[in-house]
């Protein structure tokens, strides 16, 4: 069960730190987290007196913790990890339960700047040392955050496993909500291998099913990913609702901004880009997570390429291009930058583009990006060009919609 726990223990981490220089802003909140990882695990391996007063790996690790800046969430996040180990004293045995609470909002902070390794690694690092009998809570959300991470850097196989796990071990326990999560975890795997009619069937199940057992955050997530397969059919209007139902119905901020962003994607596609717009900028203001971040930038370039502007289009492309972004973003942006470089005539910067989403979609499986991205190179190939459309109103059955965006950024002051 540690076998991830011997001389290779938290290589994404040590490969993080190469990449670093010791004046890196990143360095000491990375070299502190690698610390306290391996702190935990002698905890959990060799017993209570590794936290000992006395101890000097105690010493050591309160001395890197204290070396990261002040302002940083994570710092107080990491302390607060080495205090339970360390009020846990000699007596009684180390639990992962005591510590998992501490170690899920590491995972969470990571995974929310976008450092889906880092993440991944703490995730397995409670996945290696949660027993599903005695554990299974822990067991299950642990795999289920693993899954996500594995799935956005691009190991849908490793991400398939973790949900498949997480399943397994709820179907055992008998907890009907977090099985009905990973069944919506798996159709994820299923859109991006493409396999869209999969996924469709899973997901009207899994809707039907969580609103019986009153299950409204499940049900907003699958409304959610059934607005994404409605999407990439090219159903633009029917996107859309799904998309407004599942607003409706998340309670999480982080949930609601990734639903905001493919909303705005669609009615990039319906050429209704004033409500994109307000969309976008809203979670431009006040997005929780990178991810939501990175992906309002990829579709802010997308729609000043489409009204021309290559000003404010080149100065979105250098934000991303200074950046390294996870494969699972890295490709679809790829594939929107090969076509917004046609929409300006750079045919040859749009090859590279196009030819880079293609190579990184068929190393990852991303089958629908693959599809797409090998369709713009035909067309590219064959001399299509790809014109812009005007900006159109928004058909009557999205209205509402429109309007309920617009009423939001305004509420956001932007």
């Amino acid at each position: 069960m540690n076998a991830q726990h011997g001389s290779l223990a938290h290589l994404p981490f040590f490969e993080a730190l190469a990449t670093m220089e010791e004046f890196d802003g990143e360095w000491p909140a990375t070299s502190a987290g690698l610390v306290v990882l391996r702190l935990v695990d002698a905890w959990l391996e060799e017993g209570p007196q590794v936290v000992a007063s006395d101890a000097w790996s105690l010493r050591a690790v309160r001395e890197a913790i204290a070396g990261v800046a002040s302002e940083r969430g994570v710092r107080a996040i990491l302390s607060g990890i080495v205090d339970v180990l360390e009020s846990s004293g000699e007596s009684g045995q180390p639990s992962v339960t005591r510590v998992a609470p501490r170690l899920m909002a590491y995972g969470r902070a990571l995974d929310f700047d976008g450092h889906y390794a880092l993440a991944a690694d703490v995730y397995a690092t409670l996945v290696a040392h949660a027993h599903p009998a005695d554990e299974p809570d822990v067991a299950i959300d642990a795999n289920m955050q693993l899954g996500y991470c594995r799935r956005r850097l691009g190991d849908l196989d490793g991400a398939a496993d973790a949900y498949g796990r997480a399943g397994v071990i709820a179907s055992a326990t008998g907890d009907v909500m977090k099985v009905l999560l990973s069944q919506v975890a798996d159709a994820k795997i299923a859109v991006a291998r493409g396999n869209l009619p999969s996924a469709e069937q899973a997901l009207d199940r899994a809707i039907e099913q969580a609103r019986e057992n009153r299950f409204t955050e499940v049900q907003g997530l699958a409304m959610h990913d059934r607005s994404t397969v409605a999407h990439l059919r090219g159903d633009y209007e029917r996107a859309v609702r799904y998309a407004y139902q599942a607003l409706g119905l998340l309670g999480s901020p982080v949930a609601r901004d990734r639903v905001l962003g493919d909303l705005a994607a669609s009615f990039i596609n319906l050429g209704v880009r004033s409500a994109a717009r307000d969309a976008l900028l809203v979670l431009t203001a006040t997005a929780q997570d990178q991810y939501s971040r990175w992906v309002a930038t990829i579709n802010l370039l997308e729609l000043e390429a489409m009204d021309g502007c290559e000003p404010r289009f080149e100065e979105y492309r250098r934000q991303l291009e200074a950046v390294t972004l996870p494969p699972s973003i890295e490709a679809e942006y790829c594939l929107i930058l090969g076509n917004t470089y046609r929409m300006f005539g750079r045919l040859a910067q749009a090859r590279q583009a196009l030819t880079r989403a293609v190579s990184l979609a068929s190393a990852h499986e991303f089958n629908q990006v693959l599809f797409r991205a090998e369709e713009a190179l035909r067309e590219l190939d064959a001399g299509k060009l790809t014109r812009t459309s005007a900006a159109v109103a928004p058909p009557p059955a999205v209205v509402d919609v429109v309007e309920a965006i617009s009423e939001m950024r305004t509420l956001a002051g932007v």
